[in-house]
C-alpha cells in the first residue's frame, strides 16, 4: 500500500458505539399514589463500510470522473474504508463509506455523533496529521446515484475530547462522553439510514507510510 513519492493510507471507519438515554421513575409519597415510568430508550446500530456497487476512491479531477478503486482492506459490505495508494497534496472522495442502520423506541428522534478516536497515525515513522485538516465527512446516497466528488464541500471530523479506550491498529476503540458535541446527523423519527462518503485532503507535508484512523459512530436517543 505504498507508493514512491507518495502517501498509502488505510482509514479505518468501522467502530459503531451504542449509547443509551437514562430513564427515570417517581411515585407520590403521600395520598394516591401516581406512578410515571419513562422507560429506557433502546438503540441498536448496524454499520456498514462499503455498502454499495462502485464504492471506492476517486482522485479529485475536473470533467469525467474515473472509475473508483480501493485498497485491499476494502470489499464490498465489509471490510474497512481503504482508500488505497494516494498522493500527498492531492484530493480524493470514498463514495459509499458508510452506512448507519439504527433501530430504536425513541419517540423524539436520534442524534448521531462521529469523532475520530485519535490523529492520523503512520505506522511507518509514528508521525501523525491532525484529523479536521484531512478528512471530512459527505451525506451520501443508498447506491446508484451518488454525485459528490473530491471538489465536494464536506465537514471535517474532529478528534474527540472524550475518553477513549482501546485504541489502536487493531482494536476497536470506544469514546465515553461527558459532553456530546455537536452531531453530525440528527432526524425526529426512531428508526432511520444514514450514508456517507469521505473525502480526503492529503497534505503536501504528509510522509510515505501506511497511515490509520476509526471513527467511532455514536447513536443517541433525544
Amino acid at each position: 500500500m505504498r507508493s514512491a513519492g507518495g502517501w498509502g493510507l488505510a482509514a479505518v471507519l468501522l467502530a459503531a458505539v451504542v449509547a443509551l438515554a437514562s430513564s427515570h421513575a417517581s411515585a407520590s409519597p403521600t395520598g394516591s399514589v401516581t406512578v410515571k415510568w419513562q422507560g429506557q430508550a433502546l438503540v441498536r446500530v448496524a454499520l456498514t463500510p462499503n455498502y454499495a456497487a462502485n464504492f471506492g476512491q476517486i482522485p479529485a479531477v475536473i470533467g469525467t470522473q474515473p472509475a473508483p478503486t480501493h485498497g485491499p482492506d476494502a470489499v464490498l459490505d465489509g471490510g474497512s474504508v481503504d482508500f488505497g495508494n494516494v498522493l500527498a497534496g492531492k484530493n480524493y472522495v470514498y463514495h459509499y463509506a458508510v452506512h448507519l442502520n439504527v433501530l430504536s423506541n425513541s419517540t423524539t428522534g436520534l442524534n448521531v455523533y462521529g469523532e475520530g478516536a485519535a490523529d492520523f497515525f503512520n505506522t511507518a515513522d509514528s508521525s501523525t496529521i491532525p484529523l479536521a485538516s484531512a478528512v471530512y465527512w459527505l451525506p451520501s446516497t443508498s447506491g446508484g446515484s451518488d454525485s459528490n466528488t473530491g471538489f465536494s464541500p464536506g465537514t471535517p471530523f474532529e478528534k474527540t475530547a472524550g475518553i477513549v479506550t482501546n485504541n489502536g491498529q487493531f482494536t476497536t476503540p470506544s469514546i465515553a462522553y461527558t459532553t456530546y458535541p455537536s452531531p453530525i446527523s440528527s432526524t425526529t423519527l426512531a428508526n432511520a439510514d444514514f450514508y456517507y462518503d469521505f473525502q480526503l485532503k492529503v497534505p503536501y507535508t504528509a510522509t510515505s507510510g501506511l497511515y490509520y484512523v476509526w471513527i467511532v459512530y455514536t447513536v443517541v436517543a433525544k
